[in-house]
């Protein structure tokens, strides 16, 4: 189990301990039918922190930051909230959620759906405010003029409608609606893979300040790991539901451990091209199986080039391979 997932005290503002996110039948599913979509995650975000996680589609990547910030209640395991008195997020209710709902956010990766476009700018800003009982027009302009300028925006544009602005200041107002509460940590789903390459480092630049100025914990959720090694501090690899590495970006990118790490790092733009060669190649097999059917042992054997016997009957717990670089794998 990694050191620093699960350690409490100033530094931690999100602690998540072996957290199952399972879901029954629903619709399309047989009866009897279980999607783990989250399968035992421990880890833990600190202050001021930006941890990506990054995985393909189904790996459970949005479940477990849905989770984090309470909009899913987890099967089973804890998520505690550490803003100067620990709370468990899965059971807070009434006003204890409502209160909480400030200091807990999340930024959507569609930005034309995440906000409705037929109303004023100042109004998507404005009621959201007042649900939380600030509605003196002084208090409210000032946080509106205030959060404007950090997300890079005229204070001009808040009586234009929504479906005026492009797709890149939607997604700023977006950012801005979360900031405006002023979180502790904010749940950054995909926020930037529905934007023009020119507007990325923008949207990226406006998190990083966030995390470093105001000391805002992100946990960044992406299937790119260029993007996660421009941005986060530590990478988090999530295959079916559950983390096969940890570590600070830099080290998880040139020196990756897992077998899974390195073949998203080969799936992902080579923006430096000093790295080009460096990349470790890893034919992997087939590809990702379904969430009702998760393969015994190691989750990954069937796709590895790598795979032992040991990978089909036992599950690697995550362990420190380096100093803070941890992996769940049997090659280590």
């Amino acid at each position: 189990m990694p050191a620093g997932s699960t350690e409490a005290g100033p530094g931690v503002v999100l602690r998540a301990q072996d957290v199952r996110v399972y879901f029954s039948k629903k619709g399309f599913l047989e009866k009897g039918t279980v999607v783990k979509a989250v399968d035992g995650v421990t880890l833990s975000v600190r202050r001021g922190e930006i941890l990506a996680l990054v995985g393909e589609s189904g790996s459970g990547k949005t479940t477990l930051g849905r989770a984090a910030i309470g909009l899913v209640r987890p099967s089973s395991g804890t998520i505690i909230l550490n803003d100067g008195a620990e709370q468990e997020v899965g059971r807070a209710r009434g006003r204890q959620w409502k209160a909480l709902r400030k200091r807990l956010q999340m930024i959507f990766q569609d930005p034309f759906s995440s906000i409705d476009p037929n109303m004023r700018v100042y109004d998507a800003l404005r009621i959201p405010l007042a649900a939380q009982g600030v509605r003196r027009r002084e208090d409210v302009r000032a946080r509106i003029s205030d959060v404007m300028k950090r997300v890079g925006l005229p204070e001009q544009i808040i009586n234009n409608y929504v479906f005026q602005l492009s797709g890149g200041q939607r997604q700023r107002i977006g950012i801005a609606r979360v900031l405006i509460f002023d979180p502790v940590l904010v749940v950054a789903d995909e926020p930037v893979s529905m934007l023009d390459a020119s507007l990325k480092g923008d949207i990226l630049h406006i998190i990083q300040n966030e995390s470093r100025t105001n000391n805002v914990a992100f946990l960044f959720i992406t299937h790119d790991m260029a993007v996660a090694r421009v941005i986060a501090d530590r990478i988090a690899v999530m295959y079916l539901g559950q983390v096969d590495e940890i570590g600070a970006a830099e080290a998880t990118v040139l020196d990756p451990l897992h077998p899974y790490t390195k073949a998203m790092l080969q799936a992902s733009p080579v923006i430096d091209t000093s790295l080009k060669d460096k990349i470790k190649k890893v034919n992997i097999i087939g590809e990702l199986p379904q969430s009702t059917a998760h393969p015994s042992g190691c989750k990954f054997h069937p796709r590895c080039p790598y795979a032992m016997d040991v990978c089909k009957e036992q599950v690697p717990a995550l362990k420190e391979v380096k100093p803070e670089h941890y992996v769940a794998c049997w090659l280590y």
